[in-house]
């Protein structure tokens, strides 16, 4: 024992500690349900609030996503207008914007995009499931949220509906169910006309109408496969790419490999042929 200064002795830590155990023991022993009883209704109460922000938290996400069982196609049209319209800063370049229908579009274009952009993109449901995992683990790797992995009809649910650049996991799970809204009430072809129509493939150049126009000087029926190539090709940084591909005639090894993949792709599909393939692998862009 220790004595403190009023001559009162304090026992040892562990045999206080004891004596605590002992108590706490014998009281639940004592009564078993009643504290039983306390612990269910606080972990119970826990377990019900997190449930409930949960459910609230998803009835915000569900009140974001259109609801296009009975939409005209002509209005989701409208809405991929708007949608570039607000984005394009130059009067002229916005004069130069057409919307194109998917039957104007010449074939190759069309499974050049594909082919570049989602390769699956008649296969899956919207979400390309082993593209996701492999972005995830991208993300996971360099500890930051720069995602991609996005299909085609990911890209048209933010560009169209979303209409925002921030990258996070909130939105990402909004461009999720408004892709399977997309995918459940859309054919294939009508997604991929909204696509082709506000992608964008440079600084105020939307849509495959007004890059051919621009790139090509041609109209979008008459471009083909190595020159849709050229245009996917752009897709993934257009307002970089326009600069150090286009305007400086410079396509890199890797710009050059990817090209040669898009139509590598296009003849094992057969969507081009093997002299087409031989023809356009040494097609003159600059």
């Amino acid at each position: 024992m220790i004595s403190n200064q009023s001559g009162k002795t304090k026992a040892p830590l562990k045999e206080r500690s004891q004596q605590f155990l002992s108590r706490f023991t014998s009281m639940f022993i004592k009564r078993p349900l009643s504290y039983l009883k306390m612990i269910l209704i606080i972990t119970g109460s826990f377990v019900w609030l997190l449930v409930s922000m949960i459910a609230v938290y998803f009835y915000f996400i569900f009140n974001q996503v259109p609801d296009l069982k009975n939409v005209e196609f002509q209005q989701l049209r409208e809405l991929g207008v708007n949608s570039v319209l607000e984005k394009i800063d130059s009067r002229s370049k916005r004069a130069e914007y057409h919307w194109v229908r998917l039957a104007d579009v010449n074939r190759d274009l069309l499974y050049a995009v594909v082919m570049s952009e989602d390769g699956l993109f008649f296969e899956h449901q919207g979400i390309n499931w082993d593209a996701l995992i492999t972005a995830i683990g991208e993300n996971i790797k360099r500890r930051q949220l720069s995602f991609g992995g996005s299909t085609i009809s990911q890209q048209v649910a933010k560009n169209v509906f979303i209409r925002s650049s921030t990258k996070s996991l909130h939105r990402k799970l909004i461009e999720f169910f408004v892709t399977r809204e997309l995918e459940a009430q859309l054919t294939k072809n009508e997604i991929l006309e909204l696509y082709l129509n506000v992608a964008e493939f440079g600084p105020d150049i939307y849509g495959v109408s007004h890059a051919a126009k621009y790139y090509f000087s041609k109209p979008v029926g008459q471009i083909n496969a190595a020159e849709g190539a050229f245009l996917a090709l752009m897709l993934p940084s257009p307002r970089k790419y326009h600069y150090s591909i286009f305007q400086n005639q410079n396509l890199v090894p890797r710009h050059q490999r990817k090209l040669k993949r898009v139509l590598s792709d296009m003849l094992y599909k057969e969507y081009i042929s093997p002299s087409q393939y031989r023809r356009y692998l040494n097609w003159q862009y600059f």
